[in-house]
């Protein structure tokens, strides 16, 4: 039989459509992560959300499901962004994302000092968005016009969040990934050369584009499920495509849920937050409880650990899968929600509220 806390089994929380949908809490949330608490069970949120810091979005969660979390249990889908700060902290950098100063704010608190938004850029460049109409107020209000962003290379682009106006932030990354050297409103002499790497393109000190969401759609209050980053991601694939004739590949990099990058580094957070609480033996297994077979479920189930820890796919009914359907990817097990997921693996292993 398992113990309470001997480190041999830990839980990852996927977030929206597990533990909450919008601004309220899944039925039975609250319980499933009291009782993992009380019985000293290591457990991380692993989430394709963000947008605010890690302290934020646990404090955030945890007035939600009236509970306290550590800052150190919250792996979000932009975390490893942190990884590149020694490469892009003093250099200029496009955030996408968000509303307002939201996503600038965070990347400051990232630690990228030279941060600059498509709003930025309209600010200088009135006429860059071709259709401004609705969205020109938001930009008018949050756009900071700087005559040295005329001149100023670009270096890495990343999307934290869902992009909100598609039709500016689609023409300005566009226009830097076309332009000479990252420098907007250029255009490189290399783009279209055949007798170069990538027909010419992307060839000539342009941004390095960077995602961290890979999710094509994600569960909210509506009925249906909403696009997401990994829609906006499709569609600049697609323009860009149509910009390059088809000679280019658009070259960037992806982390989140399910890419190896983000289960390595969740799985890192998880055996240091495990350490922390004093567990004395090493993790085990680790139960990835997920609502959505495209991201939480074939995370799991293709992730190969270097510390041996074996990872358990458990999806729930309460988000993106459709009950009675059947999943693109097969979890471990399926039940209709995150406390019937928990108390089916405690059952399963031996733990259970006897051993209190």
């Amino acid at each position: 039989m398992a113990k309470a806390g001997d480190g041999t089994i830990a839980f990852a929380f996927d977030v929206d459509g597990v533990l909450v949908k919008g601004k309220n809490p899944v039925p039975g949330a609250y319980e499933a992560i009291q009782l993992l608490q009380h019985l000293h069970i290591p457990f991380i949120f692993l989430t394709n959300g963000g947008g605010r810091t890690e302290e934020a979005h646990v404090a955030k969660l945890g007035k939600q499901l009236g509970l306290t979390f550590s800052a150190k249990q919250i792996v979000q889908s932009h975390t490893p962004f942190l990884d590149l700060v020694p490469e892009y902290g003093e250099k200029t950098i496009l955030v996408l994302g968000g509303h307002g100063q939201q996503i600038r704010e965070l990347a400051h608190a990232y630690g990228f000092k030279k941060v600059v938004t498509t709003s930025d850029f309209m600010a200088l460049h009135p006429h860059i968005h071709p259709f401004p109409e609705i969205t020109k107020a938001h930009h008018d209000e949050h756009g900071r016009a700087n005559d040295e962003l005329r001149s100023t290379p670009i270096s890495a682009i990343l999307c934290w969040t869902s992009p909100r106006d598609w039709n500016l932030d689609l023409q300005v990354v566009n226009d830097l990934l076309l332009s000479s050297g990252g420098i907007i409103n250029t255009v490189s002499p290399k783009n279209g050369d055949d007798s170069l790497p990538n027909g010419g393109y992307l060839q000539d000190g342009q941004p390095k584009l960077f995602f961290c969401n890979p999710d094509f759609k994600w569960s909210t209050e509506h009925s249906q499920p909403r696009y997401a980053q990994g829609a906006f991601r499709e569609a600049l694939k697609g323009t860009w495509r149509y910009e390059t004739q088809g000679k280019a590949e658009l070259e960037y990099s992806l982390v989140g849920k399910p890419t190896k990058a983000t289960y390595v580094y969740a799985e890192r957070v998880l055996r240091e937050y495990s350490e922390s609480l004093g567990v004395t033996q090493g993790i085990d297994t680790v139960y990835m409880v997920g609502d959505n077979p495209e991201s939480d479920i074939v995370g799991a189930n293709t992730f190969e650990s270097s510390h041996g820890i074996q990872w358990r796919s458990m999806l729930v009914e309460t988000g993106v899968h459709v009950p009675g359907s059947v999943p693109k990817h097969q979890p471990y097990h399926t039940t209709t929600n995150v406390k019937e997921a928990v108390e089916w693996v405690l059952k399963k292993e031996g733990v259970g509220m006897e051993e209190e």
